[in-house]
């Protein structure tokens, strides 16, 4: 893209994504002046993207007003797995709620901030829609519904899909959530929440492999 060469659409089998957003973001911010809320944005995001650069493949989307958008996947389709992809997601998702648990709040007019973070996994297709502003984006359903699990996740809680936890429940312990509206709201899919990760005892009993 900075060479100015074009960029071939490409369709992934299976990225994990995770949104976050500041809950009632839009009230805080009404009440807060112009500085307080850019010093807000700037302290939380920096911290998370230093979190994601110690990933080997997660990157960051287009940041939509207080949404953090990520993906894990796009380089290592070959050579980590589906599963792989979503423990990196949600240990991020960890870390990300540790930030905001000791974000350092005293120029701002609350003494503390809640996020909520939605995480699934499926097929998307990445390319360049806007040559007059070129951007790498992904599309699809899996994207979709990664923001309606935020939508409907707790302040300070993690929500993934059925598709994303079952790729990991041996590595993690979740409880059962109501199913979520999806897509054109008449469907419906199954979700839960990430209570921490299992210990090694419990996942290598599970199956899971020790060394991990």
């Amino acid at each position: 893209m900075k060479s100015g060469a074009s960029v071939e659409p490409k369709h992934f089998k299976s990225l994990a994504f995770l949104t976050a957003d500041i809950v009632s973001f839009t009230n805080l911010s009404s009440k807060s002046s112009a500085k307080q809320v850019v010093a807000l944005l700037n302290r939380l995001y920096s911290q998370m993207d230093d979190v994601i650069d110690s990933f080997e493949d997660i990157y960051k989307l287009e940041t939509i007003g207080d949404a953090y958008n990520i993906v894990s996947g796009l380089n290592t389709q070959d050579t980590l797995s589906d599963k792989d992809h979503v423990v990196s997601i949600v240990e991020c998702a960890q870390r990300f709620i540790d930030i905001v648990r000791s974000l350092d709040m005293s120029d701002q007019i609350t003494d503390h901030v809640q996020i909520r973070v939605g995480i699934h996994v499926g097929p998307a297709v990445g390319g360049v829609a806007n040559m007059a502003m070129p951007k790498y984006s992904l599309f699809g359903d899996t994207v979709t519904i990664t923001g309606q699990m935020e939508q409907t996740s707790r302040p300070m809680e993690i929500h993934v899909s059925g598709p994303a936890c079952d790729l990991v429940k041996d590595v993690f312990e979740f409880e059962v959530s109501e199913s979520v509206p999806v897509l054109d709201m008449k469907q419906r899919m199954p979700a839960w929440w990430l209570l921490h990760k299992k210990s090694r005892a419990s996942f290598v009993a599970f199956g899971g492999n020790a060394a991990q």
